[in-house]
């Protein structure tokens, strides 16, 4: 059975700060799950060894997904933090 958690949801009528906070919260838990799969795939390939530099098959594949997946996520948690700045920017220039 995997159990699975749920990412923070969202509060009705959340204010801007709530929101950027959820979405950043949200990334790193994101993040986590990603490098916690990453890990253990990388176990059970054997200890996470280089086994010849050969990328193209299944096990390149999922590598090359997971580092994808593992990016966007990063970028996003980047953007929120961008975000997050240029409104706290805002409300103190104004």
């Amino acid at each position: 059975m995997i159990h699975r958690r749920q990412l923070s949801p969202v509060a009705p009528r959340a204010d801007v700060d709530g929101l950027l906070y959820l979405l950043r919260d949200n990334l790193r838990r994101a993040d986590a799950f990603i490098t916690t799969a990453e890990e253990q795939i990388e176990r059970s390939w054997g200890g996470g060894e280089d086994q010849g530099g050969d990328d193209s098959g299944d096990d390149g594949v999922l590598r090359r997904r997971n580092q994808a997946a593992k990016l966007a996520v990063r970028a996003g948690n980047y953007t929120g933090e961008e975000i997050a700045a240029e409104i706290a920017t805002r409300q103190w220039g104004a």
